[in-house]
């Protein structure tokens, strides 16, 4: 099959099934692909040292401690490559998702002050990946005690030809710092200029790749234009850097008093923006308590005339090119996130206060970061969170649309903290991650909408932070372009027809395409081109006159050799310009199942292979045939009815490269039904017959769960009950079919009604004595008839009193509301004479323990005095319904012989004698 043709048959399934829900998810990944060039991602890059006033912190002997220069490097794939400055020269092999550090010869790479305003030749720190290896990102990092700056590295692609300076106010600094900017060639023959206000202040020749200028002020430069000279060097690229020396960032009439240095890689311009989340720095620290609270500063710098700031919907400022707000050197620190915007592109810095006006006695320093815009967000990036030099609190901070913000993964997990809304705009979100109890530096972020994202962190007096990763804008960008679609990727797709656009910031009278060595160029004279506007700058778009189509995955090589038009362009004939461009296998869709129910949440499980590590699946697209689709990676889902549904799912990694469509057919099968009936209720007992009904019409019933309502279960499939007592019960029954399928509950009350009667044992009373007939009856509204009555003194009650002057049998009858009938009796003994006891043994042993008087109970009004042998009362009671235990008053009586008086109304003279305790 054609390629194109097979691709397609792809993309008209998706179609198919996500048209109407993933459409809009499809679009958003793709949108404004026209500005989202390329990552931080690169083969080469350059850096630079500058210079730094040092601390006295740490240091021996009371000297100053010289900072030291550290690059990191990390990568989603193993690569390696070379770090070079003057005559040091170091390699670096890194495996996946690790990080490679490389500290730099300090002799070979510090610029001095003495140095400022010279060209310093191969000064650059220069960072070059091998060739065909992969892309990597590099951070640099400036560290001794109490200093610490960091920043992100930007490729060469990611470089231009014009930029604005970031730095702070130097007013209140008490270690003497100043502001630098540094400027670094990345083409030879390459002419700078440094304005203020449109005038030229200076003019750097820099003649070979490596040179480094370092333009050292006191004043804060924030808003110098560097601008590649549009005589000589109209289309060069070189890298800035700025920042300070040394800083004091105070806040809220707080001068401050502890200083960091300030380093950060200028965007060019191109890569400015108009809309920026603002996050402040975490105002908790790695134990969770309060800290940092007084918030954090920004910064808005304006490239044109006319630019209209606005902070959360509200009109800030109106500035000129090179103006920026707030112009205060003590800004109101912020403590909320929120949304920055302007009509025109604008550059956002971030900055952290120092550590004795941060609040709350955290640790802190003040350091700067340059935000990159919400329009240059990436979907995955792999960052490393440094603590050198002192630092023991690292963060993330991440905004992200709220719509996304569920799909966000940190090393293929969920965050452990939730997104929060930024009120003032609840389309977005943030999230301020400690990274301290990872147990890693190093984070592979992902998600399946583009975030920005910033690294920091803080030590007692330290500080710093950088972009976590960005996409970026560039002058010369080359896509692959879908066929049908027309969706733009920073890489192609195996398999898969691309047209390839390039953009260049001037128009081509010939192109001559290379894309393998062993094929021939392609030379396109006079080429069509489309202008484009971008940031107020003029680009011509070329398509490449051909199809192309990658059948294994790698690193391509794609050169261009570009024949400019005029030479008032670029001022150069032709240039030849190099694509690292990455062909990606796309992933296979696979998944498994549990559960084939209707009504039943079906487990759906990926098991999709990514093809790459580095490459996680990120975006889930699942149909489920039955109208409904899910975006999560491990859906559970209801179907409502029974049948055959065909269940498909496309997987991408976020490389752009949908995977086939993996469709199975699932069988969910209808629920079994319960029901039950049950034998006739009787008079005679409450034991009854349940016999299930239940039926099923897909295998057979396995499994009976049944509940009594009386706190009794059974698992047979006709159980026998005996209720406990009468009442209604509601019995419920569920079923679970060969299938496993568990149906519904069927319910039914059942009402018993067998009444209970139990006489007891017999009973004996003295005679002219009394005694309650008590009994244990139970039954729907019972009625009560004793025979013989006499003796009694209600012969309809359940419990007469019973007091007759010779023996008699006594028979009850009881008749339940039903008219179910029973009939019990006892008999009532009499005795003439109490037998007292004339010792007992009071010793807890079980045996004895009492003084008991049998049938002197049955004269409720007998009176008992017990005393000791000298006439002090130790007992008395009227009635003797408790025997006595031998104490008094709670007091345990010693052992002895005590003497009692019994009287009864049966006999004229009381009962009266000794007793003795025995212990």
């Amino acid at each position: 099959m054609n390629n194109y043709f097979k691709y397609a048959s792809r993309v008209l399934i998706l179609k198919s099934f996500l048209l109407i829900n993933f459409l809009g998810l499809l679009l958003l990944n793709s949108q404004s692909s026209s500005a989202q060039s390329i990552s931080n991602e690169g083969t080469e890059f350059f850096a630079v040292f500058p210079t730094h006033v040092p601390s006295r912190a740490n240091g021996q002997n009371g000297q100053a401690r010289l900072a030291a220069y550290s690059i990191f490097i990390t990568s989603k794939q193993a690569s390696s490559g070379v770090v070079t400055v003057g005559n040091f020269s170091q390699r670096f092999t890194i495996l996946s998702n690790t990080v490679s550090e490389i500290v730099i010869d300090r002799s070979q790479a510090y610029i001095d002050e003495s140095e400022s305003n010279l060209v310093l030749a191969n000064r650059a720190i220069h960072v070059l990946v091998d060739p065909g290896k992969p892309k990597v990102v590099v951070y640099g990092h400036i560290f001794a005690g109490a200093r610490s700056a960091a920043s992100l590295i930007l490729p060469i692609e990611a470089m231009g030809q014009q930029y604005f300076s970031m730095n702070y106010d130097n007013t209140f600094n008490q270690d003497d710092g100043a502001n630098f900017i540094s400027v670094i060639a990345t083409e030879p023959n390459t002419t700078v200029l440094l304005k203020r206000n449109g005038t030229v202040i200076n003019t750097i020749q820099l003649k070979n790749v490596g040179d480094v200028y370092q333009y050292l002020s006191k004043d804060d430069p924030t808003g110098t234009e560097i601008v590649a000279d549009p005589v000589t060097s109209a289309c060069k690229r070189f890298a800035v850097f700025s920042g300070s020396t040394n800083s004091i960032i105070g806040a809220l009439n707080c001068p401050g008093n502890s200083s960091d240095p300030l380093y950060q890689q200028n965007y060019p311009v191109e890569s400015w923006g108009t809309t920026y989340g603002f996050v402040p720095f975490s105002s908790e620290s790695a134990s969770g308590e309060q800290t940092r609270t007084r918030g954090s500063i920004f910064r808005v710098l304006a490239k044109d005339d006319g630019t209209i700031v606005k902070v959360n919907g509200t009109t800030v400022a109106t500035l000129n090119s090179g103006e920026f707000y707030p112009n205060s050197y003590q800004a109101v620190p912020s403590t909320t996130a929120g949304i920055i915007s302007s009509n025109k592109p604008v550059a956002v810095a971030q900055y952290a206060i120092s550590q004795a006006c941060a609040g709350s006695d955290g640790v802190s320093d003040p350091d700067m970061v340059i935000l990159n815009p919400i329009e240059y967000n990436i979907k995955q990036i792999t960052v490393y969170s440094s603590d050198k030099e002192n630092i023991d609190e690292q963060y993330l901070n991440i905004l992200i649309k709220t719509s996304a913000a569920s799909s966000f993964r940190i090393n293929g997990s969920p965050s452990p903290d939730p997104f929060k809304r930024i009120s003032s705009a609840p389309e977005y979100s943030y999230l301020q991650l400690n990274l301290n109890d990872f147990g890693t530096r190093d984070f592979t972020l992902s998600a399946q909408d583009g975030f920005n994202a910033i690294a920091y962190g803080f030590g007692d007096h330290e500080s710093y932070g950088y972009s976590a990763g960005t996409s970026l804008a560039s002058g010369q960008t080359l896509y692959a372009v879908r066929k049908d679609t027309r969706e733009e990727l920073l890489n192609a797709c195996t398999k898969e027809d691309f047209d390839f656009k390039l953009v260049l910031p001037a128009q081509a009278s010939k192109l001559t395409w290379s894309f393998d060595p062993s094929e021939p160029d392609l030379v396109d004279v006079n080429p069509v081109s489309t202008m484009v506007i971008r940031n107020n700058k003029t680009y011509y778009e070329y398509f490449y006159p051909r199809t192309r189509v990658f059948e294994i995955a790698g690193t391509r090589n794609i050169k261009v050799l570009a024949k400019y038009l005029s030479s008032n362009i670029c001022y150069q004939e032709e240039q030849l310009i190099e694509f690292i461009f990455e062909v990606y296998d796309p992933p296979t869709a696979s998944y498994t199942f549990s559960g084939t129910c209707a009504l039943d949440s079906v487990l759906f499980t990926d098991t999709s292979n990514p093809y790459r590590p580095d490459k996680p699946v990120i975006t889930w697209l699942w149909d489920f045939g039955d109208g409904t689709t899910s975006t999560l990676k491990n859906p559970k889902h209801k179907f409502l009815t029974s049948g055959d549904f065909t269940v498909k799912l496309a997987v991408d990694n976020g490389t752009g490269c949908f995977s086939d469509v993996s469709e199975q057919t699932l069988s969910i099968r209808p629920l079994p039904l319960a029901s039950f009936i049950l034998s006739e209720v009787s008079c005679t007992s409450n034991a009854i017959i349940f016999s299930d009904a239940s039926t099923t019409s897909t295998g057979s019933i396995s499994q009976w769960l049944w509940d009594f309502g009386d706190g009794t279960t059974s698992a047979e499939q006709h159980p026998n009950h005996t209720f406990p007592k009468t009442g209604s019960y509601m019995v419920k029954l569920q079923v679970v079919n060969s299938f496993g399928c568990k149906s519904n509950v069927f319910s039914q009350k059942v009402t018993v009604f067998a009444p209970i009667l139990e006489a007891g044992p017999d009973k004996t009373i003295l005679r002219g004595g009394q005694t309650t007939l008590s009994i244990m009856a139970d039954g729907n509204n019972l009625k009560y008839k004793w025979s013989p009555s006499a003796g009694l003194d209600r012969d309809d009650v359940k419990n007469p009193v019973a007091s007759p002057d010779t023996e008699t049998l006594y028979t009850v009858t009881i008749t339940s509301e039903e008219g179910c009938v029973l009939t019990d009796n006892l008999r009532v003994k009499i005795v003439d004479e109490v037998t007292i006891p004339n010792t007992f043994t009071p010793n807890g042993d079980g045996v004895n323990d009492f003084w008991v008087i049998k049938y002197l109970e049955s004269f409720p009004s007998a009176t008992i005095n017990i005393f000791t042998r000298y006439g002090v009362p130790v007992f008395t009671s009227r009635g003797y319904f408790e025997p006595w235990d031998g104490s008094w008053q709670g007091d345990i009586l010693s052992s002895g012989t005590y003497y009692y008086v019994i009287t009864t109304p049966n006999k004229p003279k009381p009962y009266s004698g000794f007793v003795t305790i025995l212990r």
